[in-house]
């Protein structure tokens, strides 16, 4: 019996086509588990970015948190910058206020003289178990 215009595929060929098909999709489900860890710091970092603005526009609104009982490093010098370190309930937000030419943010200059009406620069720092977690820069006025 012989076979005019045999169709189909052998079963050497269904085999093979398998084997290849499931290497590339052995490869391709190795990747998502790294894009998940990938996705899931991301969104950790976004939040604590988010975290660090929203700490400063509360600098902002109400600059009265650096005082005296949350500064941990006292200003030496016009390119100097005093650090307040103020406890939130799930992490420690460290600002570093830099100084205005012989003016502190703390208002204590050099020449003992009331602060200036000024921008300081200010660096702040999200710690969460000792670890930088988020940083943002940013100005603040203070008078």
């Amino acid at each position: 019996m012989k076979w005019k215009n045999e169709r189909g595929f052998t079963l050497v060929e269904i085999l093979a086509s398998l084997t290849i098909l499931g290497i590339v999709f052995i490869s391709f489900m190795t990747i998502f588990p790294q894009m998940v860890s990938v996705n899931d710091r991301t969104e950790t970092k976004l939040q604590t970015m988010n975290i660090a603005r929203k700490e400063l526009v509360d600098l902002k609104r109400i600059p009265t948190v650096l005082n005296a009982s949350t500064k941990t490093k006292d200003s030496l010098g016009p390119n100097d910058f005093e650090m307040y370190n103020i406890e939130r309930s799930d992490y420690v937000l460290e600002v570093e206020c830099h100084n205005v030419g012989n003016q502190t943010c703390s208002g204590v200059g050099k020449k003992e003289i009331e602060r200036v009406k000024a921008l300081y620069r200010v660096n702040i720092k999200i710690i969460k178990e000792k670890k930088v977690i988020s940083e943002t820069f940013g100005y603040i006025e203070l008078d």
